[in-house]
């Protein structure tokens, strides 16, 4: 008896199919190439579920005969080319004929196509199976609609992640469609609502570019796009400026000949030229369009055609990375600042309640509050507004200077370690050098590490000051110390909220308006598939619109501002993109932006007492001496390399 064994059509068919449609949006991608290569200039796309329930897509593309209707969904059957050496001047998406045959062979499919002045045709088929033939209305295009995807391959419809990312993974195809097919009008409903309703554009590309843009990235990426073009490769260029980065890679798209693909290639070379202008948390948008030889560059190399082979991949990443560097500096421009004064416009029936509220008041003079040892004036207890001029426009416009400037303000940090003031100088060093003078050398060295901290710590640390605002400088037994303030607290803070989330001990602050957070219709499904995990770690999401995301509260211990919130909400939305990332993977991440984000920053300043009670609270931590992401949060300079330096 024969071991090997020719299969038989329809195990071999599905396959195929799972070479080619991994989940419904593999199922989209090649219905929308199908109806882009049929001419058409108008799609609608209409989604139930994830996509397992239900995918149709009408087009008013040139439509099909009724033999070519069954032909078409045959095994290698294509209009595209005749013979191998067509590939080599192939000007289309679809090539293989492998698309409609395989979606057919894993779900319930109807076919209705009908070509201008003909009569139309339906076709039912069931697991790649023919199970009806019928006439149709005679209206030109062609529909397509996929029920019950995977019905038939259990396993594969097992392995499909959750609802919401699956939407997710749709609008992201229909969004590359759409950037790719300006000319193209889509409208797009999820669930009966409709998502998207984008407009043809049929304008020079450097208008027609943006304006799509700003339905799908959003009106302030969109406006801050610079163009550039370039004879070579057609090269066409969008980029953000190194002003107006974004917190995500999600906005980054290249087409080549107008198809999709992800490109390192492209990508490092744009992610080069901004090399010396890129903060290492903020990403470039951009959108590049190449129009090649079908020579220069093999697409046969993937399944789903995501990924392309240029024959030269030094000179592409070579000119990409010039043309963007020169995209880049060409457009340059300074931060804007705003220079007028606010100005508060009220309803007329409260105007003059503000007038009388706001009125000029002298400030009477107040005596001094001696708060441990820092002196503070109580104006310095006012409420301020760091946002706020000197002097502020009231509600009629008059100049008034309400607003005194304070002696300093307090800063919210992490809730400050316990430690004992420093006696001053002059009985310090008598203290000093009494201790000195009744103990033996040995026991001055075991005090440098006390039982009980960490090996790190080599006390007592005395408070110099602050270098650049930006590094706290301590002087210990050993010489210099110098402490990453932003990293240290965010390692402080990090140790703090990952015990919280460990131990379930989080309290949660509702808030009495909820913010309204806008994402990429992707990006908020995304978001939207983690929220049951994301109530337990005390953020309630819910879904507002196709684009917005309602935050209804957060863990107490937080206690984020509202813009701080948006782009905490923003980031994570980019974090949490794959759902087979462990929850202990996501939790610590998630915990490391919160830390990063409440943390100090450099160049803020902050005072001894703040600097003072960082460094104990950073003792109680299990790994004092690194921030979460890794870097050194403390410097030792010696004494003996002090002393190098000046040649001793």
């Amino acid at each position: 008896m024969n071991n090997i064994r020719v299969l038989d059509e329809r195990t071999a068919g599905k396959i195929a199919a799972g070479e080619v449609i991994e989940r419904p949006a593999g199922v989209l991608k090649e219905l929308l190439e199908n109806a882009v290569d049929a001419g058409a200039t108008c799609i609608n796309v209409d989604i139930q579920g994830s996509g397992k329930d239900l995918i149709r897509i009408n087009d008013n593309g040139c439509g099909m005969s009724a033999e070519d209707l069954e032909l078409s969904v045959l095994r290698h059957a294509t209009s595209k080319i005749r013979a191998f050496d067509d590939l080599a001047n192939l000007h289309t998406f679809g090539f293989r004929g492998e698309a409609l045959y395989s979606v057919a062979a894993v779900s319930k499919m109807t076919l209705t196509s009908c070509q201008e002045g003909a009569s139309g045709n339906r076709l039912e088929l069931h697991g790649g199976k023919v199970v009806l033939k019928s006439p149709a209305p005679s209206i030109k295009g062609t529909t397509v609609e996929i029920r019950s995807l995977f019905y038939n391959t259990p396993a594969r419809l097992k392995f499909l992640k959750s609802d919401s990312y699956e939407r997710a993974c749709l609008l992201k195809v229909i969004e590359e469609s759409a950037l790719a097919n300006l000319g193209v009008s889509y409208r797009v409903t999820v669930n009966g609502r409709e998502v998207y309703n984008l407009p043809a554009h049929a304008g020079p590309l450097e208008e027609a570019v943006p304006a799509r843009a700003n339905a799908i990235l959003g009106e302030e990426v969109s406006q801050s796009l610079v163009f550039q073009e370039f004879d070579e490769m057609g090269l066409k260029l969008f980029l953000t400026p190194a002003d107006k980065l974004v917190s995500v890679r999600d906005m980054q798209f290249v087409f080549v000949n107008r198809r999709p693909i992800d490109s390192k290639t492209v990508q490092q070379a744009v992610y080069k030229a901004y090399q010396n202008v890129r903060p290492k948390d903020r990403h470039p948008a951009f959108i590049v369009y190449m129009t090649l030889s079908p020579a220069d560059f093999d697409v046969n190399i993937h399944p789903q055609k995501r990924d392309i082979r240029f024959v030269n991949e030094n000179k592409v990443f070579g000119f990409v990375m010039h043309a963007a560097g020169e995209t880049i500096f060409q457009n340059a421009r300074p931060v804007d600042v705003p220079a007028a004064a606010p100005r508060i416009e009220l309803p007329s029936n409260v105007s003059a309640a503000a007038e009388r509220l706001f009125s000029v008041r002298t400030p009477k003079p107040q005596p001094e509050v001696q708060t441990g040892n820092t002196f503070l004036s109580e104006e310095a207890f006012a409420p301020v507004s760091s946002s706020l001029p000197d002097e502020v426009a009231s509600v009629d416009g008059a100049v008034r200077p309400d607003f005194v400037k304070p002696v300093c303000f307090i800063r919210e940090t992490e809730e400050p370690a316990d430690y004992v003031a420093r006696p001053p100088a002059a009985e310090e060093n008598r203290a000093e050098q009494a201790v000195s003078q009744t103990r033996p050398e040995s026991s001055v060295q075991t005090e440098i590490c006390a039982e009980g901290d960490p090996s790190w710590y080599q006390g007592p640390y005395h408070y110099l000051g602050q270098l650049q605002k930006s590094y706290l400088l301590f002087e210990n037994p050993l010489g210099l110390v110098l402490i990453d303030q932003h990293a240290a607290q965010e390692r402080v803070l990090f140790e703090h909220y990952l015990d919280a989330f460990e131990h379930h001990d989080i309290q949660v602050q509702k808030l009495l308006f909820p913010i309204h957070v806008d994402l990429m219709p992707s990006n908020a499904e995304t978001l939207l598939s983690w929220a049951e995990w994301l109530k337990t770690a005390g953020f309630e999401l819910e879904s507002f619109s196709a684009r917005t995301v309602l935050v209804r509260s957060m863990p107490h211990i937080i206690r984020f501002k509202e813009d701080d919130m948006k782009a905490f909400i923003v980031s994570l939305a980019q974090v949490i993109g794959d759902p087979a990332k462990s929850t202990e993977s996501l939790k610590r991440k998630m915990v490391a932006m919160l830390a990063c984000k409440k943390a100090i920053k450099a160049h803020d300043q902050i005072s001894a007492a703040e600097a003072e009670g960082l460094l104990e609270n950073m003792k109680k931590c299990k790994d004092g001496m690194h921030c979460p992401h890794g870097r050194p949060c403390v410097a030792q300079l010696k004494m003996k390399e002090v002393d190098k330096l000046f040649g001793r």
